[in-house]
């Protein structure tokens, strides 16, 4: 007797990752806000000072009560289909379009941006941290820590290195570039997106006591390592790599971690404008970001290099 395999009918991948990744994304931090805004609404908060006007208090409490809908089910819908790896991708796309909007939200003011961005601050934080906490979940769920003596060996020994290469570079009149980001790649790629993040995390941590505190300690920076630990794990460990993914990996440290987050964090230190702080930014992310793709192209393609670096690895190819 032949057995089919049990495989829901008609079920189409491709929508759930659109759903997942676009779709709700840009429903939850856009379009709600945007229908708030457009009646007049702020938020729950200014409840008190609208109480006579009836009508615009039931449309905030059903524009909020669709959020909270739609944010539950997209939960419970996300949760269903955490075993496929691909998911993975679409809830990085996800993150990337809500962070976008929660950016543009905390710049509203700077940016003179008005409308839709105004009084929804809770609703672009909320759906935010929910996209970073199911990428999170989710890139965790992949990596195991599956390290012996060696592997810790090896990972300290990385950290090490990263820490000693972000102190040297080569300095030029436009740009300093350094190497810093490679360990961190490698461990990415050995070891998965777990291990590289919190790897990547204590070695910011690390950087700064040996450095003696110098400027203080800010953990906007820590999280910033953080991710793009993650991420080199996230596209490059227990896959084929190839210039893609590597372009990936690049693309989401310099669009997301270094242009976005790290401007954040040097605004909220500094207080300088985005428009001062984002152009030279530009000229040195664009750069280092060429860099970085080549350097672990090289380490990644490289047959010599591979065949001594993937014995020490977690990934089973």
């Amino acid at each position: 007797m032949n057995e089919t395999p049990n495989r829901p009918v008609g079920h189409n991948t491709k929508w759930d990752y659109a759903l997942i990744g676009i779709i709700a994304p840009l429903l939850l931090s856009i379009v709600i806000p945007f229908m708030r805004s457009g009646n007049g609404t702020s938020g729950a908060h200014f409840f008190a000072d609208q109480y006579e006007n009836w009508e615009m208090v039931l449309a905030d409490s059903v524009y909020l009560f669709v959020f909270t809908g739609i944010l539950f089910s997209l939960g419970i819908y996300v949760y269903r289909r955490l075993q496929r790896e691909s998911v993975l991708i679409s809830l990085l796309i996800g993150f990337l379009l809500t962070g976008a909007a929660y950016f543009l939200f905390l710049q509203n003011e700077i940016l003179g941006l008005e409308g839709m961005f105004s009084g929804s601050g809770i609703i672009y934080g909320i759906v935010f941290l929910f996209y970073g906490w199911m990428l999170l979940y989710r890139a965790l769920s992949l990596s195991k820590w599956d390290l012996d003596t060696r592997g810790i060996a090896i990972v300290g020994i990385l950290m090490a290195m990263s820490i000693a290469l972000g102190r040297v570079g080569i300095t030029t009149p436009i740009v300093r570039i350094t190497f810093s980001f490679l360990p961190t790649a490698l461990i990415g790629i050995l070891f998965g997106p777990w291990v590289a993040g919190v790897a990547a995390a204590l070695g910011d941590l690390l950087g700064f006591i040996i450095g003696g505190g110098v400027g203080g300690f800010f953990p906007g920076f820590t999280l910033s390592a953080f991710l793009g630990g993650v991420s080199y794990g996230v596209f490059l460990h227990k896959k084929k790599v190839t210039k893609k993914r590597v372009l990936m990996a690049v693309a989401f440290n310099t669009l997301f971690v270094n242009l976005t987050l790290n401007t954040l964090w040097l605004y909220i230190l500094t207080q300088n404008p985005i428009a001062v702080l984002l152009p030279p930014r530009l000229l040195q992310n664009a750069v280092m970001s060429v860099v970085r793709f080549l350097s672990i192209w090289f380490i990644a393609s490289n047959k010599q290099l591979r065949g001594v670096y993937m014995k020490y690895s977690t990934a089973k190819s």
